[in-house]
């Protein structure tokens, strides 16, 4: 007959239970206390000790095993409105089939032997949880910084007007030596239809030169064009070909604002994937003032 030592089993769902309620209060922005997260497991660390222990079958019953969880989270970081209850409720859920699968897996796998659960399964499906946590935290995090960091920018050039979808990149510091200006960079292919044939096939070049401007024999859009010197990965000296608009615009906060003069450099690629934005804009663009 095999036995089952109480101290272990409250110990290992102590710590296993704070483990997954600290988890929920990062993934789910929770406040909480840690003699609160204490307080949550050691109820179900109670819980599962008197399963073993005690001979009452109710205490298996899902609408127990839900009202502990509840309560669990409850205690860890209080009643709050309904909706953040349920939602730290099915994250902490979520937590807990994730570890339970990675333990499972490692049963499955012939890493565990039935019968017989060594001390570093439970540490090792912990790990297994974080890595996919971290992956899903970042990846949210990503998210939440774009949508927070989303505008959208007209430009107008003569009577042509193009508005794009643009991402506030602080790690755009690109201007353009000769007349102080910040760059906007925007994918070539946004101008379509408003770029002349000369300066798109001029944007189609792999490698940028002072000899394409001097080709370019529209006067109009000779005297926009300019060449902005870069560097970036992979690319000590490049050349970046900017255009002058004779209007930017930002779409901000529900209103268009005016935003200071700039240059728009185009490149030959895609910035945002699936086209959810098209544009990099510096936050020096910002100003006051309405654009109508």
């Amino acid at each position: 007959m095999p036995y089952v030592y109480a101290d272990l089993v409250l110990v290992v769902n102590l710590v296993m239970n704070y483990f997954l309620l600290s988890l929920t209060a990062a993934l789910t922005q929770a406040r909480s206390m840690p003699w609160r997260l204490g307080a949550g497991s050691l109820l179900g660390g109670l819980y599962a000790l008197a399963v073993i222990a005690a001979p009452f079958p109710f205490l298996t019953l899902p609408i127990v095993k839900i009202f502990i969880s509840l309560a669990m989270v409850v205690i860890a970081f209080g009643p709050g409105p309904w909706q953040n209850l349920l939602s730290r409720l099915a994250c902490f859920y979520l937590l807990s089939f994730l570890t339970g699968g990675a333990a499972l897996s490692l049963l499955y796998s012939g890493a565990i032997s039935p019968g017989s659960v060594p001390w570093w399964s439970l540490p090792a499906a912990a790990a297994v949880s974080l890595s996919v946590v971290y992956l899903v935290w970042n990846y949210r995090r990503q998210y939440r910084w774009q949508r927070e960091n989303r505008v959208k920018v007209r430009l107008r050039f003569g009577s042509a007007w193009v508005e794009v979808p643009a991402l506030v990149d602080t790690g755009n510091q690109l201007w353009e030596p000769l007349s102080n200006r910040p760059v906007i960079i925007l994918e070539n292919k946004a101008l379509s239809g408003i770029l002349p044939p000369e300066v798109e096939a001029l944007c189609r070049q792999e490698r940028m030169d002072w000899g394409g401007l001097a080709s370019i024999s529209n006067p109009e859009w000779a005297g926009r064009c300019r060449l902005v010197p870069f560097s970036g990965l992979g690319i000590k000296r490049g050349l970046l070909l900017g255009l002058r608009p004779d209007e930017v615009s930002l779409f901000v906060d529900g209103k268009w604002v005016g935003g200071q003069p700039a240059l728009v450099g185009l490149v030959n690629q895609e910035l945002g994937c699936g086209g959810n934005y098209r544009a990099l804009v510096p936050p020096d663009l910002f100003v006051c003032g309405d654009a109508g």
